[in-house]
């Protein structure tokens, strides 16, 4: 079992990640193949995805090389558990407002004595192939990563602490539900969101952990990049879809206004 993501940032690289909220078909990750990500993530706190669309697109991306994440609602045992045994290679949880919310994640991803995660031995985490449970537990330990999303006023006083919990693979920001916390809502570029993505980031480097940006909100991504950010968020399928049927449209009219002159 490895992760190619994390190895191409073991590597010094840089990682393209989107994120899928309304794709369910299989299809979706080898177009993602093509266009040249190195993985996404499945939003399972917004998106409605059961178990089953989580695994079948966890599979297909373990079948691509790319790198399947899962966006999970809360740090428990039915919500994270049976996600990794689906074949996730990490585990988003939002809402982290302290230290000990983002070691209760890291210890539902991680098997004894790194954790408490129960042990599925034929599936998706192994190919269906029999490895020794030794050394199954190592290899799947290792390629799952956890990644804590900063987005309450908490997290954010509690950022370095929550960065340097051991098993936090990577800070990543909210920036709208930080924005409703911090009273400007929908303010994205608003000085005091900028002003939290720096905390953040700065508290991710410090531990020696990844920070995960993205063009939502915040600093330019070229600006974060420059001082160590190398994973890449792009946007979820709906903005995707949305833009592309738009300039359809528009281009369709254009083509229709020009025909008539």
């Amino acid at each position: 079992m490895h992760n190619p993501l994390q190895q191409k940032l073991l590597a010094g690289k840089t990682a393209k990640l989107m994120s899928l909220r309304l794709s369910h078909h299989i299809d979706v990750v080898q177009m993602l193949k093509v266009a040249g990500f190195d993985g996404f993530y499945i939003d399972a706190e917004h998106g409605m995805y059961s178990l089953r669309d989580i695994s079948d697109l966890c599979q297909m991306a373990h079948a691509c090389g790319l790198t399947p994440w899962v966006r999970v609602h809360s740090a428990t045992v039915g919500a994270i558990g049976p996600v990794l045994d689906a074949g996730a290679l990490g585990i988003i949880l939002p809402h982290v407002n302290n230290p000990q919310e983002a070691a209760q994640a890291v210890a539902l991803c991680r098997y004894p004595p790194l954790g408490h995660r129960s042990m599925a031995a034929l599936g998706p985490p192994s190919a269906y192939q029999r490895v020794p449970a030794k050394e199954s537990f190592a290899q799947r330990n290792a390629a799952v990563m956890v990644v804590a999303m900063i987005e309450t006023q908490a997290g954010l006083d509690q950022a370095q602490a929550i960065a340097a919990v051991p098993g936090v693979d990577a800070l990543m920001m909210g920036p709208m539900d930080l924005s409703l916390e911090l009273g400007v809502p929908g303010e994205l570029r608003h000085p005091r969101i900028l002003a939290a993505y720096d905390i953040s980031l700065q508290a991710a480097m410090a531990a020696g952990k990844h920070f995960v940006c993205g063009d939502a909100g915040g600093p330019p991504v070229a600006q974060l990049v420059a001082h160590g950010a190398r994973v890449l968020l792009g946007s979820n399928d709906a903005n995707y879809l949305l833009q592309a049927l738009s300039q359809a449209a528009q281009s369709l009219e254009r083509e229709a206004l020009g025909s008539t002159h």
